[in-house]
């Protein structure tokens, strides 16, 4: 979709504020922003590749979620869509904090999270926080290792927020789920202080 980044960055702001009245864009964050409205756009100038999601890894308080909160309203403006097989698919998706999405497993087993596996855009918040292995009636299972492998087979467009480097990342999750979440994701790092302690 056309666009022009400055109508954009005001657009983006207004959203930040209805959200969170003292939102303000530092100039670290600037530059992220820039690069999600650019990826929502699909605009080859895109520091990535725009055939992959997004993970917002940076330290606790920086903004990730908000910045997919921002992004998830800033993208019915113009009803984006993305391309999967060839057909047009809206990128419209919802939040799921993954230590809700284990809470299901364990409560409905594998039923509980099929939504999770099969919408076409989704957005995982927290990843890496959640409980590594849990069961529900024998079954047990490592839930989100279990969800991106799903994902990554039916090549769906994936999204997340994560307070832990990507080293972090390595240590916690086996190779296998590690090379789905390099091909799921673009990683993009966001700086900055923690606003919830200023």
């Amino acid at each position: 979709m056309p666009y022009k980044i400055d109508v954009a960055m005001k657009y983006l702001n207004q959203i930040g504020l209805s959200f969170e009245p003292k939102f303000e864009l530092t100039s670290e964050q600037e530059d992220v922003y820039i690069e999600l409205i650019k990826y929502i756009h699909g605009d080859p100038g895109f520091n990535g590749t725009l055939e992959k999601g997004l993970l917002l890894i940076g330290p606790s308080g920086t903004g990730k979620t908000l910045a997919m909160k921002i992004i998830q309203a800033y993208r019915m403006i113009d009803d984006t869509f993305y391309l999967k097989d060839g057909k047009p698919y809206r990128m419209n998706f919802d939040i799921y904090h993954v230590n809700d999405i284990v809470s299901r497993f364990i409560e409905d087993g594998f039923d509980g999270i099929d939504l999770y596996c099969r919408r076409y855009v989704a957005c995982f918040d927290d990843i890496g926080t959640e409980i590594e292995q849990v069961k529900h009636y024998g079954n047990k299972l490592d839930v989100m290792s279990h969800i991106f492998a799903e994902r990554y087979a039916h090549g769906l467009l994936t999204f997340g927020t994560s307070n832990f480097p990507v080293s972090v990342l390595e240590e916690k999750y086996d190779d296998r789920t590690i090379s789905r979440m390099y091909a799921l994701f673009n990683f993009v790092i966001m700086k900055g202080k923690d606003f919830r302690r200023t």
